[in-house]
């Protein structure tokens, strides 16, 4: 079965500037809301709306934007090194005090990227399904970026694991239909 990799570069607040690294000779790009995803490599598939929707819902919820507006979203990654191997998602970004340094003030944070692993939702229709848990997942990512380390706190959504869905944002639970 091909699988194709999906690069999202959402746009949350102004212009739109493609990162060097999608290679635009090669990118397709669509205008969606306030997002444009771009589909490497050169793909007539649509990216999946489920992440663009849970990227607007996390936007939402924190009701700020992150790194300057841009952030980069990766789907159906294998792990990277050093994360345990039924991590999911993850973060990168630069900041005034080094690489994925959250004790820097997260308005310095630059090159943000947030990694979605392929093990738990290899296809479009798998993050439909999923869509309870790849929205959390959303949000608590974007949490990150906004500056937000774990939270042990029950029903927090910044929790290092989710163990249920009491950590649930109200607006991932309302809009299921919508994705």
């Amino acid at each position: 079965m091909l699988r194709t990799r999906f690069i999202v570069t959402a746009l949350l607040a102004g212009t739109l500037a493609l990162p060097a690294a999608a290679g635009a000779a090669q990118t397709r790009g669509h205008r969606v809301a306030t997002a444009v995803a771009v589909a490497t490599p050169a793909s007539p598939a649509a990216t999946p709306t489920p992440l663009l929707h849970a990227l607007a819902i996390a936007r939402r919820s924190w009701g700020a934007v992150p790194c300057q507006g841009t952030i980069v979203i990766v789907d159906r990654l294998p792990i990277p090194a050093g994360l345990a191997e039924d991590s999911d998602a993850w973060v990168t970004f630069d900041s005034s005090l080094g690489v994925n340094e959250l004790s820097a003030p997260a308005s310095s944070y630059t090159a943000c990227t947030i990694g979605f692993g392929v093990r738990r939702r290899p296809t479009t229709a798998s993050m439909r399904s999923d869509w309870d848990m790849l929205c959390m997942t959303m949000v608590h990512e974007l949490g990150h970026l906004l500056g937000h380390p774990h939270d042990t706190t029950p029903r927090s959504v910044m929790a290092p694991v989710f163990t249920d869905y009491s950590s649930e944002p109200a607006l991932c639970r309302t809009s299921r239909s919508g994705h």
